[in-house]
This record gives C-alpha cells, structure tokens and sequence, in this order.
C-alpha cells in the first residue's frame, strides 16, 4: 500500500465520521429554509470523501513532485497574516487586490500589468458576489 492509498484510508474514514456528524445537524422545528444548515457540511463531506476516493486510486505513471520551496511557503504564510491584519484597516477592497498581486509574484509571475488586471477582476467578481448577490458586508477600511 502506497503512502498515498494510507493517505486516503485515513482520509475516507475521517470523511465518513464527518458526515455522520453532518446529517445529525438539525433544524429547528416549524423553520423553513431552502438551504438549510447541513448542505454545505454536507458538500464538504462528500467533496472529501470524492478526494480521497481519487487519491486511493494507484497512477500507471509515477509522477515526481517538484521539491517545496520553504522560503516561498514562508513568505506566502507571512503576507496571508499581512493580509489579515490589513483587511479591517485599509478594507476588503485594496487588502484583497495587493494580496492577490503580491501572492501571484511570490508564486513566479512576473507580469506585473496582467496581475493587476487578474487581481482587479477577482476581487470585484468576489465583492460582487458577496455584497451584491449575498447581501453581505465586507471590511470596508478606508474606503468606508
């Protein structure tokens, strides 16, 4: 058994007690919801029991991982916890558009206009989604 099928033994064990605790989430009598609070840990359990499956099964080819580069993941954690930090002060706004931009730069990009652009269009397709369409307040910060 490969380190990958222990992996995902161990993965598809932990997904099925996780939906086991998610179809014991329950409503509260005579509330009506058309999504209630057990879909989405129920997407998440069935997500990760789908991963594992796929994890379990052996490749025909073996495929060699490019090696971790510690420096990169260091700095990529330090500007996650830059970016949280920033998001009340300066807002959801410009903390998400630098971050994405920075990320996509610490992960090799190097270019700087389409980076710009890419992060401009997440950021607003994501405050669309979530203000617009969810009704949902997002750190405003300067922009208040």
């Amino acid at each position: 058994m490969s380190p990958d099928q222990r992996l995902a033994a161990v993965l598809i064990a932990g997904g099925a007690a996780y939906l086991v605790g998610a179809f014991q989430i329950g409503t509260l009598a005579g509330q009506y919801a058309a999504v209630g609070p057990r879909v989405f840990p129920l997407i998440v359990g069935v997500g990760l029991l789908g991963t594992a499956a796929w994890m379990a099964v052996p490749t025909a080819v073996p495929t060699q991982l490019p090696p971790v580069r510690w420096r990169v993941a260091a700095a990529s954690a330090f500007v996650f916890l830059a970016y949280i930090g920033a998001l009340q002060v300066v807002g959801y706004l410009v903390a998400t558009t630098v971050f994405i931009v920075v990320e996509s730069r610490l992960l090799g990009s190097r270019a700087w206009t389409r980076d710009a652009i890419v992060s401009l269009a997440i950021t607003a397709a994501v405050f669309g989604v979530f203000r617009l369409l969810l009704g949902l307040r997002l750190p405003a910060g300067l922009l208040g």
